[in-house]
């Protein structure tokens, strides 16, 4: 039987933090929700779709004499909503591929003549990577087998864990609250499966996204955390911890994660996030340095020199902020309240001395 499996991408919030107008706390909540909804790209596909662009091949050989495996049927299921996914048989030489499928976490459940059910699983395809070979070995089954008048028991598997149908079917109630958005149910049927399952990565990921939904920040972050060290190179649940980090005021734990990332990976609203809990702190200076970042991964957007511009002038440096103020007033569209805001900044420095 395919296992449920947590989902796993957390519901759209956005995490500017400094006082602003309701307009403009508006506005940018807008563009952080099509942010945040990017960097779940992985496990974000339509529960009703699994196909997308991406390539998973592999070959499997008899464990014990290394020949290839032929004739195996290979079930690849995506870990959310209704599990769809292909079916594919192993050629002559045991090997597979599979070409159109989504971004996100994938189960592979093996059967072959003579030899032991295989589960691989969860297999994580990324946008625009490109998946090795797999090698899967496949266990030879035992000479003696369960007499034929033995009853067959459905065996129920999350993440290769036997578990009870109740707890299977929590996780599976869990899921369909949290597609829902009914983030505190969703807790409430989790927290049921997670004693059993409290190894599995998926569900610390989809219980975090519950206690975020839920409005339990602290909760959502111990998990991620987890989820986080599981795997340091995963920039995705990297980025998000920094950004629940910063939003929690976790100033210093969310720049280190940060400040680690790769440079082509680091997301601007983290950067801005840093730099506006820097500018709260009176430490202009820094904030410059996170705001200067932000410009220099996302040139067209208003917001890194909107707040450079601020941060000028809480450092005493009025003058300079025009160059960044006039950058507002060129790209912000003209209803920004920013916009009106810098303009009448913007003729006060002409008459200031």
């Amino acid at each position: 039987m395919q296992s449920p499996t947590p989902a796993g991408e957390f519901p759209q919030r956005a995490f500017f933090l400094i006082g602003r107008t309701a307009n403009q706390e508006d506005k940018l909540k807008k563009s952080l929700f099509m942010i945040v909804a990017l960097l779940v790209a992985m496990a974000a596909v339509a529960s009703e779709d699994w196909r997308g662009q991406q390539r998973l091949s592999g070959i499997l050989v008899d464990k014990k004499t290394g020949a290839p495996v032929a004739g195996a049927k290979l079930k690849l299921r995506i870990e959310k909503g209704s599990h769809g996914g292909p079916d594919v048989v192993s050629d002559k030489n045991g090997k597979w591929a599979v070409l159109g499928l989504a971004a996100a976490n994938w189960d592979i459940d093996i059967e072959a003549p003579g030899y032991v059910v295989k589960q691989v699983g969860p297999v994580g395809l990324m946008i625009g990577q490109t998946m090795p070979t797999m090698k899967i070995e496949m266990e030879p089954q035992a000479a003696s087998e369960p007499s034929a008048a033995e009853p067959a028991h459905e065996e129920v598997k999350i993440g290769g864990t036997a578990v009870s149908k109740e707890i299977a079917d929590a996780v599976e109630a869990g899921n369909n609250f949290l597609q829902a958005g009914k983030f505190k149910e969703a807790v409430t049927e989790f927290e049921k499966a997670y004693p059993t399952l409290s190894g599995n990565v998926s569900l610390k990921f989809a219980l975090a996204r519950a206690y975020y939904g839920a409005g339990d920040l602290k909760k959502a972050i111990v998990l991620l955390d987890e989820v986080y060290k599981a795997d340091p190179a995963n920039t995705q649940n990297a980025t998000l911890l920094a950004n629940m980090l910063l939003e929690d005021g976790q100033l210093e734990a969310g720049k280190k994660i940060i400040d680690t990332l790769p440079a082509g990976s680091v997301d601007i609203n983290s950067l801005l996030n840093a730099g506006i809990l820097l500018l709260n702190k009176k430490q202009s200076a820094a904030a410059m340095e996170y705001f200067t970042k932000a410009i220099s991964i996302a040139p067209a957007r208003w917001e890194g020199y909107y707040y450079r511009g601020r941060a000028y002038i809480e450092s005493g440096k009025k003058k300079l902020s025009k160059p960044d103020f006039e950058k507002v007033i060129e790209l912000a569209p003209a209803s920004t309240p920013e916009v009106k805001e810098v303009k009448e900044y913007l003729e006060y420095l002409k008459t200031a001395k």
